[in-house]
């Protein structure tokens, strides 16, 4: 694990996609017996919805980029871990609950994570 220290934190929410799925008005009508893909519609409109927050975390030192666990972020916060970038930010997308609880720590002076490879 590689520790490391948050610097800055920057804040967007996502753009809401299309709010009406189609597939089920075109199967009442018989255009479509069968309905593809809505298994993974389904899910992005689930990750849409529930993590609608794009937090984007400025690392301190050298990290290497990839997939990582920001262990010392509450639980909610690094549930889905943190895509690192060559210029040392951690971006993620997080529920309210995820956010909230990012913003209580760090108003509580937590600024320390340890780098976990995700594997």
């Amino acid at each position: 694990m590689t520790p490391t220290e948050i610097t800055g934190l920057t804040l967007r929410r996502k753009r809401p996609g299309l709010p009406v799925d189609f597939g089920s008005f075109f199967m009442f009508f018989g255009i479509s017996g069968i309905e593809h893909g809505r298994e993974e519609r389904l899910r992005r409109r689930f990750e849409r919805e529930y993590y609608p927050h794009v937090v984007t975390l400025r690392l301190s030192g050298q990290v290497t980029p990839g997939r990582y666990h920001l262990r010392g972020l509450p639980g909610e916060a690094d549930r889905r871990g943190w895509t690192v970038q060559a210029g040392g930010t951690a971006t993620a997308d997080l529920s309210d609950e995820g956010l909230h609880d990012l913003n209580t720590w760090r108003a509580g002076g937590g600024r320390q994570v340890e780098l976990e490879p995700l594997g």
